[in-house]
C-alpha cells in the first residue's frame, strides 16, 4: 500500500489550501492509498535549523522528529500553498528546508495550490524548482484552484466545483502512477 504525505501550506483556518489538500487525500484513500495530512497551521514546526540539515531525525524537537518520520515512511509528496506574493508560503518553505534531499529522493511530488481571485500557477511553479533541488520528481500534473472553487460550509472549507474535482481525481491518480512506477524502479 502506497503511503501519502501531503502538507498543507497555510496558516488559515479554516484554508482552502487545505480544502485541496482534504479532497486530494479522499483520492487516494479511494485508490487505496495510506495517506498522512501535516497541517502546518493545526501542527506547526520551529524555524528549520541548519544544525540538523543533514541528519533532520537528530533534531530534538519532538514535533519535527515526527515530521521527519513520516517523511521517511512516505512514498510520495502532495505539497499545497496559497498564492503569497505570486510564491508559495514561508511556512511551506520552512517545512521543506527542515527536511533534506535523502527523504525526497526520487520520490513523486504533485503540487496543489489556491490562488484567491484567480488559478495561478506561480506558486506551483516556484515549487518545481524547490522539488528538483531536493531530487524529489513533480509530476506533470498540478492543481490550481481559486476561491470561487470552493465555499466555506459551516467552519470548513469544501471543493464545490466539479471541474475541480475531476481535475484532483486525475492528479491523485497521475500521482499514485508515478509512485508505483518508481517504487518499483527503485
Amino acid at each position: 500500500m502506497e503511503h501519502i504525505l501531503l502538507i498543507s501550506g497555510s496558516l488559515s483556518a479554516p484554508a482552502h489550501t487545505k480544502a485541496l489538500i482534504e479532497e486530494t487525500a479522499a483520492n487516494f484513500n479511494k485508490l487505496g492509498c495510506k495517506t498522512t495530512i501535516w497541517d502546518l497551521s493545526a501542527r506547526p514546526l520551529p524555524f528549520a535549523d541548519p544544525k540538523y540539515h543533514n541528519f533532520p531525525s537528530d533534531n530534538p524537537n519532538p514535533v519535527v522528529k515526527e515530521f521527519v518520520r513520516v517523511a521517511s515512511e512516505t512514498d510520495a509528496f502532495v505539497l499545497g500553498s496559497p498564492n503569497y506574493h505570486n510564491s508559495y508560503s514561508g511556512v511551506l518553505k520552512n517545512a521543506l528546508d527542515i527536511l533534506n534531499m535523502d527523504l525526497f529522493r526520487d520520490k513523486p511530488v504533485g503540487l496543489v495550490g489556491n490562488g484567491g481571485g484567480i488559478r495561478s500557477t506561480q506558486p506551483l511553479d516556484h515549487l518545481r524548482i524547490v522539488v528538483r533541488g531536493l531530487l524529489g520528481v513533480a509530476i506533470p500534473m498540478q492543481v490550481a484552484s481559486c476561491n470561487h472553487d470552493i465555499e466555506l460550509k459551516e467552519d470548513s472549507y469544501v471543493i464545490v466545483s466539479d471541474d475541480l474535482s475531476q481535475r484532483i481525481a486525475a492528479f491523485s491518480r497521475q500521482l499514485l502512477l508515478y509512485t508505483k512506477k518508481l517504487k518499483f524502479e527503485g
